[in-house]
């Protein structure tokens, strides 16, 4: 029995899953994206490699040896070379001023001599690594591995001058790191094994002092074969979990494109482990040389050690895992690495056809949050989140996509003010205020709309968007100081309507304009504006408000400048005239529970929050995919294997879509509480589906801490 509680569970072998039936694992391959660096400078060349990238705070680090060959010999000594990204897609090699390269220190390298043959670098998260020491590296010096310290990643030494592992054959990438979940420093590297290249594993409480190294094992038929690296660490979203991507190097092989005069071809492979050495090790390569000639050739296809979170490739899509591999080694030009990309979790998944198949896991438990997030529809006033960021005592804290109709806002006239205070707000598009059902801004269609990238901005730069039968008014990020930070700080965003003039306000500056006047009043189509989200059938969970609000806004009067600039500060009160104004004013200090008060008819409740059923504390999210016509159902059975009354398949509503947190709802809800603690399996049905992952919790983009990026969701769910 699993104790999972509420961590992430991956299904990428067969020790959680206790059958399969008209179903398989299967390997997915990356998708080859951008050249990420091309080793063109001086002191790098054709025999650049073993590189490793880890995130280091907001900057993404890159090391790798700086070598040449020339068809017949290397032309200048091997280095350790620097580079370093915002973004993990592009990379710049920065002038450190710190080797001499041929008389000149203008150059990213950061060693040179003993060790930068495979010299390979980690950041240490050890809570009790000191601040000289917070970056650890290995290297090989011929008779063993080398142990380096470095203060900032930039300024090595030697933390001893002689090697502290000495068994093994140390002239690949060998590696080692912190891990956070057994307490130890690993290492991975490499020996030969009946004269087959493998790998060695030991562990070490001082970095200094290792265990005797033992050979790591395999699953059940897994062949010999020559592991050239191991690129193994824990997997960031799950470390409870290894993953490796050896170099399998085939050396009796060869092709009409290798000029080096030496055979031995290379491809990539996947391994991944739960005790860090007995490894489920896939025979299919993970990756292949593919189409370009010079990957078929000597030594290619090095997978980089790490794996990074980036942005995605398509705009509106969860963020992805690049990884790197080289390309052009052992020609007589500058041997490049390139960015591939993978979907989070992506590696294997549980895969059937659209004649169906079953997965049921091994028993398991699980655990709700600590704190459970409130009740969407809750007025707070303990949150710690609200404490001097919002106006008055009482702010709206939304946890899960919910709208709120604004009645009487349907015709406000010529004038229109539409303006609210919020905080805690994940990344990601957010509708704020909305009359759309989905098409295009055109005009005659009387579409309205003001919504916000938090965090970031659409494609075309756009932070803060404003639209109204045919008129666009886009706020681009420079306008808008401190924008990256609008996911944790208070903000205040605002815009009038005046006869067809539009302005948008952000913390009471205007940041945009447009339209012409004599358009006359604004009447949304759809009637009444929401705030939170669209009309059907425009998905209601694509662009969810989610965070803290107060002081929600529309009026029929257009503010001027210097009182949305009183408001973005002190809030609406003072500034909206609850005797003579007309529309909605929510300022969150009246009645609690599920009703806010609208200021602007005294005492009476008009706008009830909604409830919604399809949300929970503890969620049974998938990381899964279908095809239009697939579809995933699941149903939780009790320790004896049977069916859970309120949870069984014919109860489950039939899930399709894609993404990587897809909640799991039964005719009863989503709420899994009651069977927190108890010993339960879950049992998949697939059609034409993958399943990845699963996990037990609220879908990241609800967390008002979050910092991920946006992670919409693109669920159906069918309506049985």
């Amino acid at each position: 029995m699993t104790a999972l509680g509420g961590r992430l569970e991956v299904l990428w072998d067969m020790d959680r899953v206790a059958e399969l039936t008209d179903a398989r694992l299967t390997l997915h391959a990356p998708t080859q994206r951008e050249v990420a660096v091309v080793h063109d400078k001086p002191w790098e060349g054709s025999i650049c490699g073993y590189h490793t990238v880890f995130k280091d705070g907001n900057l993404f680090r890159m090391y790798y040896r700086g070598a040449n060959w020339n068809g017949e010999i290397s032309t200048h000594a091997e280095l350790t070379c620097y580079a370093e990204s915002d973004d993990g897609i592009i990379w710049r090699k920065p002038a450190l001023g710190l080797i001499d390269f041929n008389g000149s220190t203008s150059n990213n390298i950061v060693w040179e001599g003993l060790g930068s043959h495979n010299f390979t670098p980690f950041l240490d998260t050890n809570p009790a690594c000191s601040a000289e020491q917070r970056y650890k590296a290995l290297g090989g010096d011929g008779n063993g591995l080398i142990a380096f310290v470095s203060p900032d990643g930039l300024h090595w030494s030697k933390l001893r001058s002689t090697p502290v592992i000495t068994e093994g054959a140390f002239d690949s990438q060998n590696l080692a790191f912190w891990d956070a979940e057994r307490g130890l420093y690993v290492d991975y590297h490499r020996d030969f094994k009946n004269g087959v290249r493998a790998i060695m594993t030991c562990t070490s409480t001082d970095f200094v002092n290792w265990t005797v190294p033992q050979w790591l094992t395999y699953d059940e038929g897994s062949p010999d074969e020559h592991l050239y690296t191991n690129a193994i660490r824990p997997y960031p979203r799950a470390p409870w979990i290894y993953v490796g991507f050896p170099k399998r190097y085939i050396p009796d092989r060869t092709t009409r494109y290798d000029t080096s005069g030496a055979s031995g071809l290379s491809d990539g492979v996947f391994m991944s482990s739960r005790d860090g050495t007995l490894f489920k090790r896939w025979q299919e390569a993970f990756l292949r040389p593919g189409l370009q000639h010079e990957r078929w050739v000597n030594r290619n296809n090095m997978i980089a050690w790490g794996m990074l979170e980036t942005e995605p490739e398509l705009f509106g899509t969860p963020r992805e895992l690049s990884l790197y591999s080289t390309e052009n080694y052992y020609s007589t030009t500058p041997d490049r690495l390139r960015r591939m990309t993978m979907r989070l979790d992506g590696f294997v998944s549980v895969r059937a056809d659209m004649a169906g198949g079953t997965v049921t896991t091994k028993p398991l438990t699980f655990t709700v949050p600590v704190e459970p997030a409130p009740c969407p529809e809750e007025l707070c006033s303990a949150c710690p989140v609200s404490t001097n960021l919002l106006f008055g005592t009482k702010a709206l804290r939304v946890t899960a996509p919910s709208v709120i109709t604004l009645p009487g806002t349907s015709n406000l006239g010529a004038q229109v003010t539409f303006a609210v205070a919020y905080c805690g707000m994940p990344a990601g598009h957010r509708r704020l205020f909305s009359a759309y059902a989905g098409g295009a801004n055109t005009v005659g269609a009387r579409k309205v709309g003001l919504d916000l990238m938090a965090g970031g901005s659409f494609p075309d730069g756009t932070a803060v968007r404003f639209w109204n039968d045919g008129v666009d008014v886009n706020v681009p990020m420079s306008a808008v100081p401190g924008w990256n930070t609008v996911s944790l700080d208070r903000m205040h965003v605002a815009a009038t309507y005046d006869d067809g003039v539009i302005v948008v306000y952000v913390n009471g500056v205007e940041c945009g304009r447009g339209g012409t006047a004599g358009a006359g009043a604004l009447q949304p189509a759809l009637g009444d504006l929401r705030f939170g989200e669209d009309y059907p059938p425009a998905s209601l969970i694509n662009e969810p408000f989610l965070g803290l609000a107060d002081d929600i806004t529309v009026i029929g009067r257009a503010l001027s400048a210097a009182e949305i600039a009183t408001a973005s500060q002190q809030g609406m009160v003072g500034v909206v005239l609850t005797e003579t104004d007309t529309g909605i004013f929510l300022d969150m200090e009246g009645d609690t529970g599920y009703v806010a008060n609208n200021k602007l008819i005294s005492g009476v409740a008009t706008v009830a929050l909604p409830v919604v059923e399809e949300w929970g504390d503890a969620m049974l999210l998938l990381n899964a995919s279908t095809s239009a016509a697939g579809s995933i159902r699941c149903e939780i059975r009790d320790d004896a294997g049977v069916a859970i009354p309120g949870y069984s398949l014919a109860e489950c509503k039939t899930l399709y879509g894609d993404d990587i947190e897809l909640p799991v709802v039964w005719t009863g809800g989503a709420e899994l509480k009651s069977l927190a603690g108890r010993t339960i399996s879950l049992h998949f049905e697939l059609k034409d589906a993958d399943l990845f992952a699963y996990r037990f919790g609220q879908p990241a983009a609800a967390n008002a801490a979050a910092t991920a990026a946006t992670n919409s969701f693109v669920m159906m769910i069918s309506k049985q």
